[in-house]
């Protein structure tokens, strides 16, 4: 394994301004906000949560994330949430992220999870706090490429689900979500969702079908993660283990021609970091890849076929960071999964249908937060990074290095702005042009 070092000077998109719901208008600038220290947050959570690139037909991007606010202010006095949905269209030949107002209602709508099927309509879906029966509910709405409406926010999944994600499966979208709570244990003693059920619709938002995937008294099981290949899905979540500060991970396989799961329930790997895991399947190679941290720090990585087989396993990696996602670089030679790591950086993998490596880490002086990263490549070896924080999103650009023999690597610097964003300069480290 290599360790390089790179420089990255990072933008935090914090736009003063409220946006008019889904028309894309700018409203007048609102005064500022004083960002908050971490150390005076209990949650980072209460800020920002969710967030996801949703690639589109013409090769640009949405970005969509949950935000309390635009700044992002935080729960109010009593103690309640207030996140609503934005969006921002990214172009990758100049990326700069302009936030639009979706979906506002009283209460949170977070976190953020959102997916597009075959056919270019995505699907949005979150943990809802406003106008339910139950406590929250798992609600969603489906919108075209443009983010016009097809069959829109509030559509239920179900009153009294939570903590829910989708993934679209060729024309059909999963919306993966857990039900019930049970106090006690997990995360500061805050106690864990009770089943995992999955809700799967048409192209347009249509239910087509139910099925419960983790459900009854025997087990505790919650935050549930989909990644969607053309004709199955991984469903993924964390099972709660007594006495003990990790979780089981868990895994299942949805046949979506059948409706029915080819491997049930099964652990995967048995003590994980509670909420530290993602899935993302990866086309050229046909795989499954699956990563997380162990309680120890020590991160771990699996790659499963079609049939739900492990074919590959590596669990000897650096921890990523809670809720981060896999940024992938596939169909372009080498296949590459680079994913934040704890506290700062990233790992990169080189990735082959039968082998995880760790090609290199990169070091940064930024820490991440644990609310929401995702990010894509711009180009074969530039990748645009972008991660909720108490302050708004922040910006992240780094350039792989084209060789391991030198001690020399670009730096990408974009300003530290409020209310605009510039594209990020590009210079050559150490050197002249």
């Amino acid at each position: 394994m290599m360790k390089l070092s790179w420089i990255i000077c990072m933008s935090i998109v914090c736009v003063l301004a409220e946006c008019t719901p889904s028309n894309g208008l700018v409203a007048e600038a609102t005064p500022a906000v004083t960002p908050v220290a971490k150390s005076e947050i209990s949650d980072l959570r209460e800020y920002q949560h969710g967030i996801d690139f949703i690639p589109l037909p013409d090769g640009t991007y949405a970005l969509i994330w949950a935000s309390s606010g635009n700044p992002p202010t935080g729960q109010l006095p009593n103690g309640n949430w207030t996140h609503d949905i934005y969006y921002s269209h990214i172009d990758p030949k100049h990326p700069a992220i302009n936030p639009v107002l979706l979906i506002a209602n009283p209460e949170a709508q977070e976190p953020a999870s959102a997916a597009i099927s075959s056919h270019g309509h995505i699907l949005i879906t979150m943990e809802d706090g406003w106008n339910t029966d139950q406590e929250v509910a798992q609600r969603y709405g489906v919108y075209d490429a443009a983010l016009n409406p097809v069959l829109p926010y509030p559509q239920m999944v179900a009153d009294g689900g939570h903590s829910g994600h989708t993934t679209a499966s060729g024309n059909h979208f999963i919306v993966f979500y857990s039900e019930g709570w049970i106090d006690e244990g997990g995360v500061d003693g805050l106690g864990s969702g009770d089943d995992v059920r999955a809700a799967v619709y048409d192209s347009d938002g249509v239910l087509e079908y139910t099925l419960d995937v983790a459900v009854g008294d025997s087990s505790r099981d919650w935050w549930p993660l989909a990644a969607g290949s053309p004709e199955r899905t991984l469903l993924v979540w964390q099972r709660f283990v007594d006495d003990e500060e990790y979780s089981h991970l868990m895994f299942s396989l949805l046949d979506m021609n059948t409706g029915s799961l080819v491997v049930s329930p099964a652990m995967l790997e048995e003590k994980v970091q509670y909420y530290t895991y993602n899935a993302v399947f990866i086309p050229s190679i046909s795989r499954f890849l699956i990563t997380g941290a162990h309680p120890d720090g020590t991160g771990f990585a699996y790659l499963l076929d079609a049939e739900g087989n492990t074919v590959a396993a590596n669990t000897d990696l650096p921890a990523p960071v809670r809720e981060s996602q896999a940024i992938l670089r596939d169909g372009e030679g080498e296949v590459l999964a680079v994913e934040p790591i704890v506290p700062s950086g990233a790992m990169v993998l080189t990735l082959t249908p039968e082998s995880i490596r760790l090609k290199y880490t990169l070091e940064d002086d930024y820490t991440w937060s644990y609310s929401g990263i995702d990010g894509i490549f711009l180009s074969s070896d530039t990748i645009y990074i972008v991660a909720t924080s108490p302050m708004g999103l922040v910006e992240r650009t780094l350039v792989l290095p084209q060789g391991t023999s030198k001690e020399y690597f670009p730096v990408i610097c974009g300003g530290l702005q409020r209310g605009t964003h510039n594209h990020a300069l590009t210079r050559p480290a150490l050197g002249g042009w």
